[in-house]
């Protein structure tokens, strides 16, 4: 964009410009008032693009208040999801502990139901050493009395009754405590298989929010890029506002121009004389009336010029756009006139000879088809016409750079 705006600057030289290269003058009037209602639609146009583009950033905005919304939605389930991990190590934490605690008291009992066992094989080895059943029967037989008789009847019962009963407690205490420990390791298998869930959803929630920063980054950048669209399209739209307001003044000063030219053209019209008309292409005839010596060889010399000759007040105007350098009194050419132009990057330089008088000065910036002049019969001259040469390039003595000026001038 920043190209566009250099070529809008460009634009509106080549704009003043066209008030040095003219073509004919109704059509150069209308070409300008072309150019203006191209500018200003091009301007409309250029502010159509920055209605569109603030709209789009507009979107973009819109897009990351949206995004950072759901960010910040993020950002809350991962605060939320750290404090459940922090608790659930908190509570496997806890949950080794209880087992440890278990562990310990599982081994305790073990130690416990082993030392009973002992018991329990020691009195079944002595039972086997003095013949089991026969020393409870010696028990029994050794009673003094039918009363002491029941009383060891019940004591053996309840020893071996008891005997039963501690087998069975010590093993439903083990399998209570097994069945205890199995219950809290699958609790804390459980506790641990939650926690790799949370750090799996705390993972794709930091991967959601990296998808999002990048997006949000990636917003940002087109909105900076829109925006610098957007300076360049105002810059570009305030040239073209420039460029407007250049070629409103450049129309009003053709006007004037035309103006002045009609003008001159009713004064010497009024005075019998004729005015040239612009027939377009690089320089316009100078003087109305008819080629009466060439560009040729003449009375054993070379004529580097044009002769136009025509009777009465005939006004000599600019043959194109450019700077007065000589305006004075010649003994060959009479009165004189030499205007400088740069055409096209070119320099040329237009003499206008055996003029009757000279309405310009030196230093004078003059308009193609501004009057300079009345045709006349000064210096060596032989009749009134205008002696007028064309020189690509500055003019010199010897009038190496001389062209036909017929290259240029269409009658």
């Amino acid at each position: 964009m920043r190209k566009s705006g250099l070529t809008i600057v460009t634009a509106v030289v080549l704009l003043l410009g066209t008030l040095t290269y003219g073509v004919a003058e109704a059509s150069k009037l209308s070409d300008l008032q072309k150019q203006q209602n191209d500018i200003k639609d091009k301007r409309e146009g250029v502010s159509s693009d920055i209605d569109s583009k603030n709209a789009e950033i507009s979107s973009l905005k819109a897009e990351q208040e949206e995004l950072k919304k759901q960010m910040q939605a993020i950002d809350t389930q991962i605060v939320e999801t750290n404090e459940k991990i922090a608790q659930k190590d908190i509570e496997i934490s806890n949950k080794k502990e209880e087992i440890a605690l278990l562990e310990a008291e599982i081994r305790d009992l073990g130690i416990r139901i082993e030392k009973r066992n002992e018991l329990l094989k020691e009195r079944a080895r002595s039972f086997q050493r003095s013949g089991g059943a026969i020393s409870y029967l010696d028990v029994l037989l050794g009673a003094n009395s039918f009363g002491e008789f029941l009383d060891r009847v019940n004591a053996v019962s309840t020893i071996m009754d008891a005997d039963k009963q501690l087998i069975k407690e010590h093993e439903k205490d083990l399998e209570t405590m097994e069945n205890l420990k199995k219950k809290q390791e699958d609790e804390l298998a459980a506790l641990e298989t939650l926690r790799l869930e949370l750090e799996d959803m705390k993972a794709t929630l930091d991967a959601q929010r990296k998808e999002k920063d990048a997006l949000v980054a990636k917003l940002r950048e087109q909105q900076e890029h829109i925006e610098a669209e957007v300076m360049d399209l105002q810059e570009e739209e305030e040239l073209l506002k420039a460029q407007e307001a250049a070629m409103k003044k450049a129309i009003q000063l053709e006007k004037e121009r035309l103006a002045e030219l009609e003008r001159q053209r009713k004064a010497a019209q009024a005075n019998g004389g004729s005015y040239p008309k612009d027939t377009g292409g690089t320089f316009m005839v100078p003087a109305a009336g008819y080629v009466s010596s060439e560009f040729a060889a003449r009375w054993g010399e070379f004529h580097y010029g044009l002769d136009i000759a025509k009777g009465g007040t005939v006004p000599v105007v600019s043959a194109a756009d450019g700077v007065v350098i000589r305006s004075y009194y010649s003994v060959s050419y009479g009165n004189a006139v030499f205007i400088s132009h740069s055409i096209n990057g070119k320099i040329y330089t237009t003499v206008y000879a055996h003029l009757s008088s000279r309405d310009v000065s030196e230093g004078q910036v003059v308009a193609r088809g501004t009057k300079i002049g009345n045709m006349g019969n000064t210096g060596y001259s032989f009749g009134q016409h205008l002696h007028f040469e064309i020189h690509e390039g500055p003019w010199n003595a010897k009038k190496s750079n001389a062209v036909n000026p017929r290259k240029y001038l269409s009658f």
